[in-house]
């Protein structure tokens, strides 16, 4: 009989062959989408507060407007609950 041969067996998930490749790429994908998205996220404030700037106050009457909604809103359900 032959000896048996042994293996190197890996301390951790990062020196198993052919997966250091794959936790790398997945590493790199998700630095790709995060900065993707950062970026995005950037360009929205930038239209949102470049637009609240060139007209304030109809950004003001919408957000009384959604307020009172709310708030009306809030008073059926509060008052609806008082009366079962």
């Amino acid at each position: 009989m032959e000896p048996m041969q042994e293996s190197k067996i890996p301390s951790n998930v990062q020196e198993m062959p052919g997966r250091g490749e794959t936790f790398q790429q997945a590493r790199e994908k998700l630095s790709e989408t995060w900065t993707g998205v950062n970026e995005y996220a950037r360009d929205a404030a930038s239209y949102a507060d470049e637009t609240v700037r060139n007209s304030p106050w109809t950004f003001v009457g919408v957000g009384f407007g959604i307020g009172v909604v709310v708030g009306a809103l809030i008073a059926l359900a509060a008052n609806s609950r008082s009366r079962f």
